[in-house]
């Protein structure tokens, strides 16, 4: 059911009651602009659910048996070095509906959950909330408190006081969306929407419940950038899919940490990859790790790598004090593990912490001297400590460990490294203990690991 779909409509899916609903976005169709301030510019994205199940899906805003609904944005980007990134660039906070029409983009609608604004949707019916509503910051509650996994939420929400004009709604920093800093040429940007429901949720239909479509970017003289709504709604899809459709290449892993049915929980997340030769005998490595609706989130990636250049990270800017700890990951080969890491605190150190938590995605790249190969990349579960093995492309098929002293990075402690440590005595070109100077214990390490190969 994770089809491409392009278009705003979908078939019906029955016409007979039964035993599950199954609540997806039908059609991210329209924006509002608020305005920018320090930077940062607030949106809000109009949303249609269908309900493509085939029984009632419950949305009474007086208790926590109605969608919480998200919004984000993204941009492509076509790099100078032949690769291309995915970057989340923006979020909401989450919509609390509150009542549903019972609308046809879905289907006939003969199943309608009442007139008026209903307490509950009918099957094969849709709902709109304009961009004016899912921008409406005191239904705007914060994401951390909802289990996207069960669907759960505490009612009513509580939050801290909002800013006017940014508070709460979709914030994108004006400079991310700058067509002199990413021309349209080389960049493609889109939104995205997200419904969770404890019906959906106990349904095990968590997996289809995020949407997106293509959005471009205009000028508004001195006051910052608009967007426009682009093409159609790429139903049943998350955002990350829509770095596949820039680049066809990108490779996108789906990785299901339970069998829903069995433990009830919906618990999906991808990782997008992108290997790309540089030339010179160093390749570059772009990977983006989106969590759809992981509760227990992630605070850890890693790939098999003996050296990195040019690491870098790209977090999602959680805003309006939805989370208190947004320090970077930590990065950088782990000479123990000979993995390449990137990773926050864990649960036990800082509840807190920056983990990718569902509907967020966080984008993680760097160059090394090993070509892509089949192998396994680590991920690290936030809430558990757990640790779990994806296959994907990655520079080494297992992990190498190091060998202390080997100063040319050849795998190996042998006459070259040797004549590095003559060559720079007092200097710090053979420095191995980290010291600044090349010396009589840079020499000692050298002559103690002599003959060891990487392993």
């Amino acid at each position: 059911m994770l089809g491409h779909l392009n278009s705003d409509a979908i078939a019906s899916r029955g016409t007979t009651a039964g035993t599950f609903p199954d609540v997806i976005v039908g059609s991210l169709h329209n924006h509002t602009r608020y305005g920018e301030s320090g930077g940062v510019t607030a949106f809000s994205i109009g949303t249609v659910s269908c309900n493509q199940g085939n029984d009632y899906l419950e949305w009474d805003g007086n208790n926590n048996f109605h969608p919480t609904i998200g919004q984000n944005m993204y941009r492509v980007t076509e790099l100078e070095n032949g690769c291309s990134r995915i970057d989340m660039i923006g979020m909401s906070w989450l919509k609390h509906g509150f009542c549903a029409l019972q609308g046809t983009l879905c289907g006939s609608c003969d199943n309608s959950g009442g007139g008026g604004c209903a307490d509950r949707l009918g099957w094969n019916c849709s709902d709109p909330y304009d961009s004016f509503y899912n921008g409406q910051q005191s239904n705007l509650g914060p994401r951390k408190p909802v289990n996207a996994s069960t669907g759960y939420f505490p009612y009513p929400f509580s939050a801290p006081g909002f800013e006017p004009l940014l508070g709460r709604r979709l914030q994108v920093r004006s400079a991310d969306m700058d067509p002199s800093n990413y021309p349209p040429s080389t960049n493609s940007f889109f939104v995205e929407g997200m419904y969770v429901h404890p019906e959906d949720a106990v349904a095990c239909m968590g997996f289809n419940n995020a949407s997106y479509r293509p959005i471009s970017i205009s000028g508004l003289g001195n006051n910052g950038f608009d967007i426009n709504l682009e093409s159609s709604t790429r139903q049943m899809e998350p955002a990350i899919f829509a770095w596949k459709e820039v680049d066809p290449e990108v490779e996108i892993t789906e990785v299901t940490l339970s069998n829903c049915a069995q433990s009830g929980l919906n618990e999906t997340f991808f990782i997008g990859s992108k290997v790309c030769e540089l030339g010179g005998g160093m390749w570059h490595y772009e990977y983006a790790v989106y969590n759809l609706d992981c509760d227990v989130a992630i605070s850890k990636f890693e790939v098999p790598a003996t050296m990195s250049a040019n690491v870098s990270q790209n977090l999602p800017k959680y805003h309006s004090g939805s989370v208190v700890n947004m320090a970077a990951w930590n990065d950088g080969i782990d000479s123990s593990t000979g993995m390449m890491s990137w990773s926050t605190k864990s649960f036990d150190e800082d509840q807190d912490a920056n983990a990718i938590l569902w509907n967020s995605m966080n984008t993680f790249s760097f160059d090394t001297n090993s070509p892509p190969v089949e192998g396994e990349a680590t991920v690290g579960l936030f809430k558990t400590g757990e640790d779990i093995q994806v296959n994907i492309m990655v520079p080494n098929a297992e992990p190498v460990i190091p060998c202390t002293g080997d100063l040319d990075g050849d795998c190996s402690v042998d006459g070259i490294d040797l004549a590095q440590i003559l060559g720079n005595w007092g200097l710090s070109g053979g420095d191995v203990n980290g010291d600044g100077n090349t010396n009589g214990e840079d020499l000692a390490t050298v002559l103690a690991n002599w003959g060891c190969e990487c392993g």
